[in-house]
């Protein structure tokens, strides 16, 4: 809605990621042009990555600002994570197998995740790349980027209307003699 900020963690990037890691993950969307791997090529996945950058452009162009962080952590800084994730039993809830499954596709996910900056990274829509193996200078960096971009627009706290302002005392004392 106009005037709220939303975060969403991965959203629609993870079906040109995740599933050209592992094209066979497209077969359950019942796509009619999908017969075959074949059909998962190049021009498949640039081509929804084309859908998401014509959604984008139509939602920027109706006023929504869009800024995407690309969280960049290295492999040994991966690896340390889930070590640490391993080694403190606090934070073990965090480990999935799973993850060390996937870390063996470490570089075909590069390569897709280079792909899809390049070709979704849009004037109307950047990537920001940002170096993450550091969570606070991450952090930081994220929350300066966030805020030269609303410095343009100068936001502003809303108000109250002056009719509501001036009668603030009476909702008051409403609520309280409840």
């Amino acid at each position: 809605a106009k005037g709220k900020i939303g975060v969403f963690n991965r959203t629609h990037y993870e079906n040109v990621l995740v599933t050209r890691v592992h094209p066979e993950y497209v077969f359950v969307e019942n796509i009619p042009t999908v017969n075959s791997l074949d059909d998962l090529n190049d021009e498949f996945y640039h081509g929804r990555m084309e859908r998401i950058n014509q959604f984008e452009r139509h939602i920027s162009e109706n006023g929504t600002i869009i800024l995407k962080f690309f969280l960049n952590v290295s492999k040994e800084e991966q690896k340390n994570r889930l070590l640490r994730r391993l080694n403190i039993p606090e934070k073990n809830w965090k480990f999935s197998a799973g993850d060390l499954e996937e870390r063996k596709l470490w570089d075909k996910y590069q390569e897709c995740y280079e792909d899809m900056l390049q070709r979704t990274s849009t004037s109307y829509a950047p990537w920001y790349v940002i170096p993450a193996d550091d969570k606070p200078t991450a952090r930081y960096i994220v929350a300066k980027a966030l805020e030269k971009e609303l410095e343009k627009y100068n936001f502003k706290e809303p108000t109250l209307p002056k009719k509501v302002l001036d009668q603030i005392d009476e909702f008051k004392k409403e609520l309280t003699n409840e």
